[in-house]
């Protein structure tokens, strides 16, 4: 065998396993010690599982946080303000230099793939979807980079945007955004998202969009896109990502809108350390979280998955890649403290998020791809609350990345 990995816990049972790979895949799974292959890893008790997801994420505007971009309400108006006036000068050697930065830093962290949204309007036409294309390209052999046409400035009252977005969809991005919110009514946010579903059909594309970004419980744009969801016969190839004004709802509309949702199969995305730090900026008491009602959609049958979203830049000054630094943010901000609901919180850029690309060898057993990490854990609990290094990285059976466990104490020091 190419490789083996010997003393390692199978992710979903824990149970102790010996792995074998060869020619890329998974040949070997026993409870019973297997001879050495022409590589091999001790994995001392750790966690063997499949590669983390980032769900969503923003790779053009990573990394370009300084004195220029402060935003100084650290509200999302202002980011996107901040952002429309640096965006037309990026250049395609900044975009491609902060992409690899990005995802240097998300392979360490355990990351293989990622739902890239890319800014699609009149103002960057598309010289930052050509920036990102040229980065992936660098990357693809050992990082996939699925990209998002995302029209931030509207598509309802933007024809612009429109003949642009129908561009994207040929010239490097394989999913249709939006962002139905940023209309000027729901009136316009309903026919944002049917231009959406055009575009999307014609080119048999999934729909991932930004929704309800925002703490106006007048907005509800997430039930039109449930609704359009099913009409199209799309259902389960749809997500739908922040949904903040979620946490502003009557309970009444929210019960309304999680029925359509689980009916048509939508996957919701949370951002919650970013929309965290955005959102409630207004509230001076009792303010609002800016999260999706986690725990109730996942009660009611909903696939609930989570994001990095942004990169030390103007929406986020903070971040480092790390899913399980993201998923430790969702358990704290949505109250996911049982075993259980913190098993979700692992689940969500892992199993939750698998499920939002369709992928249909996602997991470990004999026969698929050997994409699998080592996390220096012994539990999901643990996972989350310790981020611990991830060991190895391992793509189609080759190691990316390996990480030392590296901490030293003095004699001194008790144990």
């Amino acid at each position: 065998m190419d490789l083996t990995i010997h003393n390692t816990l199978l992710d979903t049972t824990l149970e102790p396993v010996h792995v074998g790979i060869d020619g890329g895949k998974i040949v070997a799974l026993s409870r019973e010690e297997i001879p050495a292959g022409e590589a091999a890893i001790d994995a001392r008790n750790a966690i063997l599982s499949p590669p983390f997801i980032d769900s969503h994420f923003h790779l053009e505007n990573a990394l370009i946080w300084d004195e220029d971009t402060l935003n100084q309400s650290g509200t999302l108006r202002e980011a996107i303000q901040l952002y429309g006036g640096i965006k037309i000068e990026l250049d395609t050697a900044s975009i491609v230099n902060r992409l690899v930065q990005a995802v240097r830093a998300s392979l360490e962290n355990g990351v293989l793939w990622m739902r890239n949204h890319v800014d699609i309007d009149q103002y960057g036409k598309l010289r930052l979807l050509e920036g990102v294309v040229a980065g992936r390209k660098l990357v693809e052999e050992v990082f996939t980079i699925q990209n998002i046409a995302f029209p931030q400035h509207g598509l309802a009252r933007n024809p612009e945007a429109v003949d642009l977005m129908w561009q994207a969809m040929g010239s490097g991005a394989e999913v249709v955004g939006g962002m139905p919110h940023g209309e000027r009514d729901m009136e316009d946010a309903a026919r944002h998202i049917e231009i959406a579903f055009q575009i999307a059909k014609k080119h048999d594309a999934d729909v991932d969009m930004h929704v309800d970004e925002t703490d106006d419980p007048y907005w509800h744009s997430l039930e039109l896109l449930a609704e359009m969801t099913i009409a199209n016969g799309y259902e389960g190839r749809v997500s739908a990502s922040h949904c903040c004004a979620m946490a502003a709802w009557e309970d009444a509309l929210f019960e309304r809108v999680a029925e359509k949702v689980r009916q048509a199969r939508l996957n919701i995305i949370t951002l919650a350390p970013v929309n965290l730090l955005l959102q409630g900026r207004g509230d001076r008491r009792l303010v609002r979280r800016g999260i999706p009602r986690i725990r109730e959609l996942i009660e009611a049958g909903v696939n609930v998955a989570c994001g990095q979203d942004d990169l030390n830049n103007m929406f986020y000054p903070f971040g480092q890649m790390d899913q399980l630094e993201v998923a430790n943010f969702v358990a704290h901000a949505a109250h996911l403290s049982s075993p259980d609901l913190i098993r979700q919180a692992f689940d969500m850029p892992r199993y939750h998020a698998a499920k939002i690309w369709r992928f249909p060898d996602y997991g470990i057993r004999l026969g698929a791809p050997a994409n699998l990490i080592l996390i220096n854990a012994q539990s999901a609990v643990d996972a989350i609350r310790r981020q611990p290094e991830r060991l190895a990285v391992i793509r189609e059976g080759k190691i990316l990345v390996r990480t030392e466990r590296s901490v030293t104490f003095d004699h001194r020091v008790p144990t």
